[in-house]
């Protein structure tokens, strides 16, 4: 059942129609009666089908792996119980993308307690155009949506779901903020015309990155990072942001902070000056994630591609 199942996916993979349209009702249904909830229960639920990534040996093991080289100092339990909230997160996260934001107030702003002037020094952004780099921490919905509202028109190239219907939902939730996604495909040129216009462009800088990446450190460790950021930034002559929103609670129930990460002067070895200036971003998302770790994506195979130079001495 399971295969078959997959090879209706890939089949109509990002195709509209009428077994498309059935696949996702399951998924339809269960959007439905979560988004009955209230918002409390909503996010204790959440939380619990997020754990169930726990259960995936692959993504334990990675999770594990990647907490070792950030709190080598935790024991082997804290890692575990850490990695455990981190999976509920997961789950929170995805509630707010698909169910809850249709819920929130038109003006978030008053819910966000900005640090160190943040908002100030956003609103000096508008209309300039930036390179917004973020991890996987904390509500980065939330983050994308407060860009919007603070009209520096954020724009994003995402991976759509294979189902056709899943990904209008997904694009319609954050459209919704202002914010614009942009096909992966092509999604440079995209971005460039989006800077050049003036408007903002969101970036993640920590996932496995496949095509021709660079190797700064991660927490310690070589990781396979994107360059686009920083070669965006750098060819613009762009102001490179390294920016997050974290869940607080209390009145203001997420805080939201930013800092302007000055580009290393150049060497004329691109890929040289890619890792200067990604170790420059990675060292303050890296301090950031330490401030709040149970709400980072830890599951994630950070390290999955290995540079070269590794096979090759081995």
């Amino acid at each position: 059942m399971r295969r078959w199942r997959k090879n209706l996916r890939r089949r109509f993979k990002h195709r509209p129609g009428l077994v498309p349209w059935l696949l996702f009702q399951p998924q339809r249904a269960l959007l439905f009666l979560l988004g009955l909830l209230p918002e409390s229960a909503l996010m204790a639920v959440t939380d619990r089908l997020g754990r169930l990534a726990w259960l995936s040996s692959r993504r334990r093991r990675a999770g594990r792996a990647q907490i070792a080289h950030a709190l080598p100092e935790l024991s082997q339990g804290e890692h575990d119980r850490l990695l455990k909230q981190s999976c509920g997160h997961l789950g929170r996260s995805a509630a707010e993308t698909m169910v809850a934001s249709r819920h929130w107030p038109k003006d978030l702003l008053p819910l966000i307690q900005f640090e160190n002037q943040a908002r100030e020094q956003l609103e000096q952004l508008r209309g300039q155009g930036a390179v917004f780099v973020q991890a996987h921490l904390g509500s980065f919905e939330v983050g994308g949506a407060v860009l919007g509202q603070l009209g520096l028109d954020p724009a994003f190239p995402m991976r759509r779901p294979n189902n056709e219907y899943l990904a209008r939902r997904l694009e319609a939730a954050r459209s919704h903020w202002r914010v614009t996604v942009l096909a992966r495909q092509g999604a440079v040129r995209q971005m460039l015309k989006h800077l050049k216009g003036g408007g903002c462009v969101i970036l993640a800088s920590d996932q496995n990155a496949h095509h021709a990446p660079a190797f700064p450190h991660w927490f310690g460790k070589l990781a396979a990072t994107e360059s686009a950021s920083v070669r965006l930034a750098r060819r613009l002559e762009k102001p490179l942001v390294v920016f997050w929103c974290v869940r607080d609670g209390g009145e203001s129930p997420w805080r939201l902070g930013m800092e302007v990460v000055p580009l290393p002067a150049t060497t004329g070895e691109e890929e040289q000056d890619d890792v200067a200036a990604l170790e420059a971003v990675h060292r303050r998302l890296e301090t950031v994630i330490l401030r709040a770790p149970e709400q980072y994506l830890w599951i994630h195979d950070r390290y999955r591609t290995r540079p070269a130079q590794e096979s090759t001495s081995s």
